[in-house]
């Protein structure tokens, strides 16, 4: 099989699965091969902690044949250690996205041969070579990364395809933006579009991203108006990034000491396998993040815990015969926003994403429902 038949069923396959809709965006991807972009990947092998297998070029057959379906490719582990069997173990920190979310953030920035674009996240340049394809040049790209171990193999791999944008290591959330872009693309999750973020849209221009992580797969789709604020609806399929890296890492707070006694709860386990309301709680809870475990002394027992940059926590307690109930790490108020926005949830029909918005403005963020005009709206902290 060819590497062109390839490409060219990876971009049948997201067409009929109806990931990618336009032609132009459909011989992207079949004129852009992917293997150029991920040289080695790790695939999941299972196990706690995760093991995986690096895959190179030296493995032939075994290593191609997943860079051609709908699958996202882990590139990079840290710490990347190898164990005795061969396998790695370590945290992925960056990746080849999967093709059809990557196809989703397209076919919403509606690229034209005139858009200016910043590729907010290079990772691998897969995408970049993809947006290429829709630009009368490379002068209208630029690709950014804060990871400078990116950028070259990144930049090589465009230029055998006869690329040349300009690829720059710098924190998107951070950099002063010597020129406006009529669309900026956003391969990692942000808590929130920053203030340089939002100046470096044109007006009538587009900025989609993943907002929220961990715990939001949100994918906001923003225009800028004349008066330099963002406002758009949450797409209705959303999509989950790895969430922005800091160029520096940021201390961790201790975690705090568990309250003993605890009060029932009627939010039920299976409410934060419901991604729609996590959404909710990501947005008003910045920097939240959701953990799963087990009672050490009774496997039955499972517990949904959150945890706050400052190192609160709460956490529900879910017992086979019993009522559920909460414990809290001083982090009571966390567990009172969850059992608000879960009646609040209820009362109106588990809305899915793509009913709630976004206004950015250089006072803050204020999310919407249903309306930006007449539905209810709350201003986000942070």
């Amino acid at each position: 099989m060819t590497e062109n038949f390839r490409t060219r069923k990876l971009a049948d396959q997201l067409r009929a699965m109806g990931a990618v809709t336009s032609d132009r965006l459909h011989r992207a991807f079949a004129e852009t091969p992917r293997h150029v972009f991920v040289p080695e990947y790790y695939l999941s092998r299972g196990g706690a902690p995760t093991r995986w297998q690096r895959l190179t070029a030296e493995d032939g057959h075994e290593w191609l044949v997943p860079v051609y379906t709908n699958t996202t490719l882990v590139t990079r582990l840290e710490p990347t250690t190898q164990e005795a069997d061969g396998l790695f173990t370590g945290v992925p920190i960056s990746s080849s996205t999967q093709p059809s979310l990557v196809a989703r953030m397209l076919e919403t920035a509606e690229l034209t041969p005139d858009d200016e674009v910043l590729d907010a996240g290079t990772g691998t340049g897969y995408q970049a070579g993809l947006i290429l394809h829709h630009l009368a040049g490379s002068e209208r790209l630029v690709s950014a990364d804060v990871d400078p171990e990116l950028a070259d193999p990144a930049r090589r791999a465009l230029a055998t395809l006869g690329h040349t944008p300009e690829i720059v290591t710098a924190d998107i959330r951070t950099r002063d933006w010597e020129r406006k872009f009529s669309k900026v693309i956003v391969t990692c999750g942000l808590p929130g579009v920053t203030e340089t973020l939002r100046e470096a849209v044109a007006p009538g221009g587009r900025l989609i991203a993943n907002l929220f992580p961990s715990m939001s797969g949100a994918l906001a789709v923003l225009d800028a108006k004349e008066d330099g604020s963002l406002e758009g609806r949450f797409h209705t399929d959303g999509g989950s990034y790895m969430a922005a890296r800091e160029q520096a890492p940021e201390a961790t707070a201790s975690p705090a000491e568990v309250s003993t006694e605890g009060h029932p709860t009627d939010v039920p386990m299976d409410a934060f396998d419901d991604h729609h309301f996590t959404f909710l709680i990501a947005a008003h809870l910045p920097g939240v993040h959701l953990q799963y475990g087990t009672d050490d002394d009774s496997p039955s027992t499972v517990m949904r815990r959150l945890t706050l940059p400052d190192g609160t926590w709460a956490e529900s307690v879910y017992a086979p015969g019993a009522e559920p109930y909460i414990r809290a790490g001083d982090g009571e108020g966390a567990w009172d926003a969850v059992e608000r926005w879960w009646s609040w949830y209820l009362a109106h029909d588990r809305p899915s994403w793509d009913r709630f918005g976004l206004t950015v403005t250089d006072e803050g963020h204020t999310l919407w429902f249903q309306s930006p005009q007449d539905g209810e709206a709350w201003r986000l902290p942070g």
